[in-house]
């Protein structure tokens, strides 16, 4: 058993995180006030006997894609001054870390990405989570800290955010009068939320100073997105895209999984199919 804290744990991953881990048998610490800001000391200062944390996930960040572009100041300091009050912290009390990342590899050079692939930022968001990356790099050379990074592609599973693209759709097929996009040709590796969450409690076990990507080894366009989900709910609405290129779109992101498989033992379980057929299952499950 493991004494774990979670940051941002009031999120769609960290409450499923959370989850997961009480099931394994875990104690998670939480924040008596899990509302203040995770850059500022006032965080740090609210837990009595922080010397009993084994481990701490680090998933709480400013994240939307297009507010950073308009507000990037914002996005570094809770991303970048927020990751190295954590790592203060860890360094202090001889905490683990585990660094929630994300994709981080810009516009691809070679499919399937790899973890060798170089990195490069597509927006201030990405960059924000790379020198959040280079931060526990840094730790763990200088102070001996012991951390795993984990680069999730797309994340998919929960509805909390609806301003991200499936959960629209989702949302847009439910209420019955057609789907509006922006673009239908830009493609994703999506990884299904449990599968995510499996590689995270994993990756606790064993901070062996590491990245692993998170991703399904499978691309679809928006389009297809699309056709996937009305199948699953059975539906044939109109599709209308509005041809809108997003600044600096990426075409495509493929994942290669293949470390994570070798060195962890973990694979995606979920087909892209059977995860929006869970999505519906558990809305079914809420509206009853």
């Amino acid at each position: 058993m493991l004494n774990i804290h979670i940051t941002g744990a009031k999120g769609s991953i960290g409450s499923a995180l959370s989850s997961a881990l009480e099931q394994r048998g875990d104690k998670l610490i939480f924040a008596k006030n899990p509302d203040l800001r995770i850059q500022n000391d006032s965080y740090y200062q609210q837990f009595d006997n922080p010397e009993e944390i084994d481990l701490i996930y680090h998933l709480a960040a400013a994240s939307f894609v297009p507010d950073s572009w308009d507000n990037p100041a914002h996005f570094m300091d809770v991303n970048v001054m927020g990751t190295t009050k954590v790592l203060e912290f860890c360094r202090e009390y001889n905490i683990r870390l585990v660094y929630v990342s994300s994709y981080a590899y810009g516009a691809p050079q070679y499919l399937p990405i790899d973890e060798n692939h170089p990195v490069s930022a597509a927006n201030p968001y990405g960059l924000s989570k790379l020198m959040g990356e280079d931060l526990c790099t840094f730790y763990g050379k200088h102070y001996d800290l012991e951390y795993t990074i984990v680069r999730p592609f797309n994340v998919y599973g929960t509805l909390k955010n609806t301003k991200l693209l499936i959960p629209e759709i989702i949302a847009q097929i439910e209420n019955g009068d057609g789907i509006k996009v922006k673009d239908l040709s830009p493609k994703r590796d999506y990884v299904y939320i449990d599968d995510l969450i499996e590689l995270l409690v994993l990756s606790g076990k064993n901070t062996n100073n590491q990245i692993y990507n998170a991703g399904s080894g499978e691309s679809f366009s928006v389009g297809e997105i699309i056709e996937i989900c009305q199948s699953v709910w059975g539906t044939n609405l109109k599709v209308e895209s509005a041809a809108v290129v997003r600044k600096n779109e990426i075409p495509e992101t493929l994942c290669s999984t293949a470390k994570a498989q070798k060195e962890l033992g973990w694979s995606p379980k979920f087909t892209f199919k059977e995860g929006i057929a869970a999505i519906k299952q558990r809305l079914a499950n809420r509206n009853s």
